[in-house]
């Protein structure tokens, strides 16, 4: 069972497209679980009339918190770190799977977008072995139990959390996992509220995200 989150906020309107496009791509049993701000009624509303899990987000309001909070309140043994901007294609699930082998317990999707995915060199969102974020944890100095770390506002958040399990040698790309990644800037995506906000924050996230790179730099493999 893979167990695809998908943080939301202000979006209600997208959310029927984003579950029919999940569902009409992934051939493994699966479950889309939306991870929601309780004061975003209009998404809760639109969710509760699809064939989907809603939760709560019980974190910080931000990406990585949504993304913890549906992590642990799902029992799937596999757990992708989605967005409601994304366009699944065919077999991305399977090429993935395809690549777990018990000791790589990361793998990255094919965006189409980042110059370091499309390269193989990080992951935007990925596809996750759940028993790697239960038994050692996502961030380093949260333990078992983890995802990603929540003082990012957004930015860094998969910065931290694929440069860690590269550390650890459990992480591999997939490009033949296509998830293509519609953001606000690409060529396709349009800005909305939700988008600057999460702009607003990047020169922090940044300065965040330098100061903790020794807490994965120093990880022996």
């Amino acid at each position: 069972m893979i167990a695809v989150l998908v943080p939301t906020f202000g979006r209600a309107d997208r959310l029927a497209r984003v579950a029919a496009n999940i569902a009409e791509n992934t051939e493994t049993e699966h479950r889309v679980v939306f991870a929601v701000e309780a004061e975003d009624v209009a998404s809760i509303a639109a969710a509760a009339e699809l064939d989907v899990d809603v939760v709560v987000n019980e974190g910080r309001p931000n990406y990585s918190g949504a993304i913890t909070t549906a992590y642990r309140e799902t029992p799937a043994e596999y757990v992708f770190a989605g967005a409601d901007d994304l366009n699944f294609q065919p077999g991305w699930d399977t090429a993935a799977l395809a690549l777990m082998d018990g000791w790589v317990q990361v793998v990255g999707t094919n965006d189409l977008l980042n110059p370091y995915v499309t390269a193989g060199l990080h992951a935007t969102h990925y596809l996750v072995d759940r028993r790697y974020l239960d038994d050692v944890g996502g961030v380093v100095d949260q333990g078992p139990g983890s995802f990603l770390f929540d003082g990012y506002d957004h930015q860094y958040t998969d910065t931290e959390f694929i440069a860690t399990a590269k550390m650890r040698s459990r992480f591999r790309p997939c490009l033949e996992s296509v998830v293509e990644h519609i953001n606000a800037w690409s060529p396709k995506g349009t800005v909305d509220a939700t988008a600057h906000k999460t702009q607003v924050t990047a020169a922090a996230d940044s300065a965040l995200y330098d100061s903790r790179r020794d807490l994965w730099c120093s990880i022996s493999r």
